[in-house]
């Protein structure tokens, strides 16, 4: 109910012309680019950097796949997977970024990071000869950035934000990794004096924040399944770098096919050794029983050695099965796991920022309260005044008409 009350009286004061101010800091680039160039509005350009996020998103995720693709090194599958887990969010932070000129600056920055970074710094070594893939993407991304940008202004001409920007990149590069970057907000951005802004202009804000979370909810939405997938691949190729299996398998088949050609070979000298012996079929029997005995033992020694080869085959199947079995279920349960702790946190942020509007909107609703408070005192001392200076009046007017009266009645008296 106060609430209420506080806002159709901030209504009626607006309705007055007495109107409702906050003090709201203001946050100003740095004299690199002339606003005054600008060819759309604030709004505007803050839509089309939200509308970016998807199909440069995309071109990131579309190099990556194909150096993926053109390489059997785990260790370049395993750079490119972390180039596309890293620099989708830190694309997508920059982009929605509250400010729409500081997203402008902070997306030339890291184009211009990740372009140094596959060309002279960590993911040049990380990538090999792939980095020339990754680096002419970035590039790409950049000069399409930029195209987009100059659209948007007066001159068409932005070359001195973007040398600012390319400066600023080259003097702080990505040491580690994207994840771990400096952005240009330290820079771009400074607070300035307060500024009074009207109660519709704050509401303005409020909106385009909520606007922003939704916009950003649905990207979440739409990315999240991506993002998991791409962990799980990073996990699994990670698990099966440590297991080995590409050395087991190999390893286990040449066996196999070892026992198989050691089998053939004996089943091939048995008719031989045969033959040989059936040459002898007229010496004394004491050649017959000893050549019955080494047949004996042949054939004892090769059934021994078929069955030998066949259990090694055997179990090296079940282990390689075993294994695979192994990894898969730790895999899945890896990922069951990071998709359930990604779906916590989503909920936590939606909750604390949930939260953080209830907060704004209540110390708004007060502020706006106490200042209609203000005018209703204002008023009422006015009213006030007012009133007594019109007894005041009436009261002299009162008094000087009666002296007037007066002195009438004494001359008319005084002249018979």
């Amino acid at each position: 109910m106060m609430r209420t009350l506080a806002a159709a009286c901030c209504v009626v004061g607006a309705l007055l012309g007495a109107g409702c101010t906050f003090s709201v800091p203001e946050r100003k680039l740095e004299p690199v680019h002339t606003q005054q160039n600008v060819a759309v509005t604030a709004n505007q350009l803050r839509l089309r950097m939200r509308s970016l996020v998807g199909p440069m998103s995309a071109q990131i995720e579309q190099a990556a796949d194909e150096i993926i693709a053109g390489t059997a090194d785990d260790t370049v599958k395993r750079a490119a997977l972390l180039w596309k887990i890293e620099a989708v969010p830190a694309l997508r932070k920059a982009l929605f970024e509250p400010d729409p000129y500081s997203a402008v600056m902070d997306t030339w920055v890291l184009y211009d990071q990740m372009t140094d970074y596959f060309e002279r710094g960590p993911g040049k070594e990380a990538l090999g000869g792939s980095a020339v893939v990754a680096a002419v993407a970035c590039r790409r991304l950049e000069e399409e950035f930029t195209g987009i940008v100059s659209s948007m202004t007066i001159s068409g001409d932005v070359s001195q934000a973007r040398t600012f920007a390319r400066k600023w990149a080259a003097e702080h590069p990505i040491q580690y990794s994207i994840a771990g970057r400096e952005t240009a907000l330290g820079r771009v951005l400074e607070r300035d004096a307060a500024s009074f802004h009207s109660t519709g202009e704050v509401v303005a804000e409020v909106t385009t924040a909520v606007d922003d979370l939704n916009r950003r909810l649905e990207l979440y939405t739409d990315q999240l399944i991506r993002q998991a997938r791409w962990e799980a691949d990073l996990l699994k190729l990670d698990t099966l770098s440590d297991l080995k299996l590409d050395r087991v398998l190999p390893l286990a088949e040449r066996a196999v096919n070892s026992a198989e050609r050691a089998v053939t070979t004996v089943d091939r000298l048995a008719p031989t050794m045969e033959q040989a012996l059936s040459t002898v079929g007229g010496a004394p029997t004491s050649l017959r029983s000893e050549r019955e005995a080494v047949i004996n033992a042949l054939r004892e020694e090769l059934t021994r050695t078929i069955g030998f080869v066949q259990q090694e085959r055997v179990a090296a199947m079940a282990y390689v099965t075993q294994a695979r079995a192994g990894a898969m279920e730790y895999v899945t349960q890896e990922r069951i796991a990071a998709l359930n702790e990604m779906r916590l946190t989503l909920v936590e942020e939606r909750k604390a920022l949930t939260q953080d509007i209830e907060h704004l909107s209540l110390k708004v609703v007060d502020h706006v309260f106490w200042r209609a408070t203000q005018l209703l005192a204002v008023l009422f001392v006015a009213l006030f005044v007012t009133l007594l200076v019109l007894l005041v009046a009436v009261v002299f007017a009162r008094k000087h008409w009666s002296g007037g009266a007066r002195s009438t009645r004494t001359a008319g008296a005084a002249t018979p």
